[in-house]
């Protein structure tokens, strides 16, 4: 099962510190820059937003609400919001009700408040490999040692293998994007969910759920490893930003048996979310606004998906390879050999194109050299344009 050195095709499977490879503030800062078509952002395109129904929202929440929409309010987050997101929850299988949740500034924050309850400098973390680079930062910056866990091609991560390594080093927390993995694009089967969830219940890991795809599934948003436990192995985090505005900056925390820790840590951190936004959220919601966008949403994501797919079939190397995911915007192309990222990237940008390299989204040394690509954020011919340039330099 071990290779030399600790490594599993190409990743360590022992625990071990590390620095974070980027910077999250260093892609926010391109996300809006109007020069570049942007392939490296994980945002969706400003055109692929309910915007019609969101100025509908605000105008409602200001009606309903006049200068309470500018005070402060509860820490946990608007009442009526955490009821409606509870029932959501619910729905997809998981025993919860709005009190058992509390809003956040966008899922980074879900993440950091978790990881700030469970994780001290040296404890072992658990997390797919490749894995988000901003929590990756969070991870570093705390001094968690890391445990990289391979994946399995689209069904994310290797549950055989995952069960030895979390029984051999019981890491403090197990951090995993259970659906259109960030950037892998895998989407945990449920028997995986579910067989996950119990291991970590037996050898007392818990489970971080990083939710913030799922409702971008093809067909609907799968049950929630949180639908498999009582909270007291799972805590649940998500966000709008994917599926209804990265602006609003509305994101929302299932904690569980942590629910006290976590919203102190929370309100150390901004007393409680923006207000204006929550309770227009909510009026988007209440108005039945959700499903009709995500049935579209969808729809214009495989179209750009299956672009894309073509365009990289016929312009990147020979041997490259790609996982279709079944849903969401992004896809994770592997490439042949051995790339000198920093070289391409600078020729990239001088011709206008930005890209997410691979090595960003492991703590170690990378196993492949692979690429995340945003198949939404720029229209369809510099789509095609950004990718036709990306294939030529790659080659």
């Amino acid at each position: 099962m071990h290779g030399r050195n600790g490594l599993v095709e190409g990743v360590m499977t022992e625990p071990f510190l590390f620095k974070a490879a980027a910077r999250l503030v260093d892609f926010m800062r391109q996300a809006d820059d109007p020069e570049l078509l942007n392939l490296a952002a994980g945002v969706p395109s400003l055109e692929a937003l309910p915007t019609t129904e969101l100025a509908v929202a605000f105008q409602r929440a200001l009606a309903t609400q006049g200068s309470k929409l500018f005070g402060y309010h509860n820490p946990e987050g608007d009442y009526e919001l955490r009821d409606l997101l509870a029932q959501r929850l619910s729905r997809r299988g998981a025993a919860v009700s709005g009190s058992d949740l509390f809003t956040t500034t966008g899922c980074t924050q879900g993440l950091s408040v978790m990881l700030s309850v469970l994780v001290q400098p040296g404890d072992v973390v658990a997390f797919e490999a490749p894995a988000y680079y901003g929590m990756l930062e969070l991870l570093a910056q705390v001094g968690a040692r890391a445990l990289p866990l391979p994946l399995s091609g689209a069904d994310g991560i290797d549950v055989d293998l995952a069960e030895a390594l979390l029984t051999r080093w019981k890491p403090r927390c197990l951090v995993v994007c259970s659906s259109l993995s960030n950037p892998s694009g895998a989407t945990l089967p449920e028997a995986s969910r579910e067989r996950l969830v119990e291991i970590c219940r037996r050898l007392g890991v818990r489970i971080i759920e990083d939710d913030i795809y799922a409702e971008l599934v093809d067909g609907g948003a799968p049950k929630p490893m949180r639908a498999f436990d009582d909270g007291s192995t799972v805590s649940w985090v998500t966000s709008f930003s994917k599926s209804i505005s990265p602006g609003l900056r509305v994101g929302v925390c299932a904690p569980g048996d942590l629910f006290e820790e976590a919203i102190a840590r929370k309100v150390q951190q901004d007393l409680h979310s923006a207000v204006p936004t929550e309770v227009a959220l909510r009026e988007f919601l209440g108005a039945g606004c959700f499903d009709p966008h995500l049935e579209s949403l969808r729809i214009r994501n495989a179209g750009r998906r299956e672009l894309a797919l073509a365009t990289v079939a016929r312009c990147f190397p020979a041997g490259t390879q790609v996982n279709p995911p079944n849903g969401g915007y992004m896809l994770w192309a592997r490439l042949p050999g051995t790339v000198d990222f920093a070289s391409v990237r600078a020729k990239a940008r001088s011709r206008r194109v930005a890209f997410a390299a691979g090595d960003v989204f492991f703590a170690g040394p990378a196993p492949s050299s692979g690429v995340r690509l945003n198949c939404d954020r720029v229209s369809e011919p510099e789509l095609v344009f950004a990718l036709e340039t990306l294939g030529e330099l790659l080659s």
